[in-house]
């Protein structure tokens, strides 16, 4: 046996081994993205409440869109994440489920 058929071996048995435990590697990749989004959570909670107040009270609201801005100034990024992807999930899920009637 040469180095090549060695170094392929073992490239061979890493590649299964990842591939036998892929929960490992999610579950690793999603400790990583919710660790990340925590770290952003905890910045964007404990930002200065002055700004808030004061972007509040210099806002005027005539209509949809500036309702939404005004909503869009003191609500954090996560909280609107979350509505959107609740929204587009719950859409998706609407329209599976009438593309796909159950077959009692």
């Amino acid at each position: 046996m040469g180095i090549p058929e060695i170094a392929w071996g073992a490239e061979m048995m890493l590649y299964l081994y990842v591939q036998q435990h892929q929960w490992i590697a999610a579950t690793l990749l999603a400790g990583v993205a919710l660790t990340l989004v925590f770290c952003l959570v905890y910045q964007d909670m404990w930002r200065p409440r002055e700004e808030e107040s004061q972007t509040a009270n210099s806002m005027k609201i005539t209509g949809i869109g500036s309702f939404l801005r005004w909503v869009l100034s003191f609500t954090p990024w996560a909280v609107i994440l979350v509505l959107i992807v609740s929204i587009a999930y719950t859409i998706t899920q609407i329209i599976q489920a009438a593309s796909r009637p159950p077959n009692w």
